[in-house]
């Protein structure tokens, strides 16, 4: 039998309540185990949780003793999958159950990993569930995308129904909490478990009860009448200077006549300064009468010698 590596994070009030012989259930929520190569493990187990917390689930950690998470690491590696349901439908604390293996090998043309993780959806008087992804050449970019298809493609094979709802705000980009777990901006499609949810656009906040299937889509005014940011003002204003110096050295040009022996040839330069200088100018009449940066990102700006450069800058 091969060897076991399970990635465990037990805090010690949970590790006593595993003790118990019949755990506690709590319905709606979801349990995670994984398991597979051990330097992968911290990661699959973010991103799972991650995706079910956006999602609108409540995630468990330790959802089995250790015994039975043994178990059904067992079951798994004989590929009994009757044999792991009977341990999740016995001794799990959750309704459902997410089971996560992954596997990395080298790829020696590459130098890069090849991943592939294969998933359970375990839930309470349905049969398992399985999807598998594959990530070649694999990057964290690459792994988080894997992930999220994988974990959709799971949840939606799922037997309870979930319910959708769309979520906009005026002006759009305003960050969204579900119970309290980031979720995205909007405009944004969520996905959530039927029942009461809290919902924070904003700094609006309501306290929602999703259906299955379809729901209303929600629409939220977030100060519409509010001061205006000074930062499009600055960039309309940087604009207004570019496509003014553009101007100026366009119409200062020199023509080569051949009765000098140098001459200045701007009209290039100040072509490239007007155009920029109107690009840098929609970018700030776009922000200031659409849509609001964030702080750390704003154009940047440079006049160099013999040519500029424009582009966006972000801090991280």
């Amino acid at each position: 039998m091969s060897p076991r590596r399970l990635l465990v994070l037990v805090p010690v009030a949970a590790m006593l309540l595993a003790l118990a012989p019949r755990p506690a259930r709590a319905d709606g929520e979801v349990g995670v185990v994984v398991t597979g190569d051990s330097t992968m493990q911290p990661q699959l187990l973010a991103l799972v949780e991650n995706w079910l917390r956006a999602h609108g689930h409540q995630v468990v950690a330790s959802p089995l003793p250790p015994n039975a998470t043994n178990k059904l690491i067992d079951c798994f590696v004989i590929e009994d999958t009757s044999c792991a349901r009977k341990v999740v439908e016995t001794q799990a604390k959750t309704e459902t159950v997410v089971f996560a293996r992954v596997e990395v090998a080298d790829n020696a043309a590459t130098s890069m990993r090849d991943v592939t993780i294969t998933a359970y959806w375990f839930e309470r008087g349905s049969d398992p569930v399985a999807e598998k992804r594959a990530c070649d050449k694999c990057t964290d970019t690459a792994l988080h995308e894997t992930g999220d298809a994988l974990m959709s493609a799971l949840a939606g094979s799922g037997r309870k129904t979930v319910g959708q709802i769309k979520v906009t705000s005026h002006p759009i980009g305003a960050q969204v909490m579900v119970d309290s777990q980031p979720s995205g901006v909007t405009p944004i499609e969520l996905t959530l478990t039927p029942g009461p949810h809290e919902l924070v656009i904003g700094e609006t906040t309501r306290t929602i009860t999703v259906t299955q299937g379809a729901n209303p889509p929600i629409e939220i005014a977030l100060g519409a009448n509010g001061p205006r940011p000074k930062l499009p003002l600055a960039i309309m204003g940087g604009g207004a200077a570019l496509l003014v110096t553009g101007v100026i050295l366009f119409a200062t040009s020199e023509t080569d006549t051949g009765e000098k022996f140098e001459y200045r040839d701007t009209k290039p330069l100040g072509v490239g300064l007007m155009v920029s200088g109107l690009a840098v100018a929609g970018v700030g009449a776009y922000l200031y009468f659409v849509k609001k940066r964030p702080a750390d990102s704003a154009p940047a700006i440079a006049i160099l010698p013999g040519g500029g450069y424009i582009g966006w800058g972000k801090a991280f």
